[in-house]
């Protein structure tokens, strides 16, 4: 008489499904899509809101203009900048054409915040992900040692 060990994906000997694999689980390849998709929206703001740090500090040091790399920033920094532009009044100071923008500060602010979020957002998906595979694994394991009827 032979008798067969149940295996993850047969559930014959048991009589019930078998459990799902965590590999290839729907719910967990859905959270890891979430991730990806939630992660590249974090860098987003992350590199919008450092991008908007690099152009605060060369219109506080009245950068020159003539180099290509204040060019590139300036002109990357407005495109991100464009949803805050006249929020609030620029302010030079000094003598020296120094400018301070406050909507830039204000776009830093509201970026950083956006990086923090998404950045909890993704921790979570992730921390849900490894709850549901640690089920499914868990789920496995109980089905090898039930009894076969």
């Amino acid at each position: 008489m032979s008798t067969s060990e149940p295996t993850p994906t047969s559930g014959a000997t048991t009589g019930t499904a078998p459990a799902p694999d965590p590999g290839t689980d729907p719910g967990v390849a859905g959270l890891r899509f979430a991730k990806v998709l939630v992660w590249l929206v974090y860098a987003y703001f992350a590199l919008a809101a450092l991008l908007l740090v690099l152009v605060f500090f060369l219109q506080l040091f009245n950068a020159s203009t003539d180099a290509e790399f204040t060019r590139w920033v300036y002109r990357s920094g407005s495109r991100v900048l464009e949803p805050f532009r006249g929020i609030f009044p620029t302010r030079d100071i000094g003598e020296q054409g120094s400018v301070v923008d406050f909507a830039v500060l204000f776009a830093i602010i509201v970026y950083g915040i956006l990086a923090v979020a998404t950045h909890t957002l993704v921790d979570w998906l992730d921390t849900k992900a490894l709850q549901r595979k640690q089920e499914l694994k868990e789920a496995q394991q109980a089905a090898l040692r039930s009894p076969a009827r």
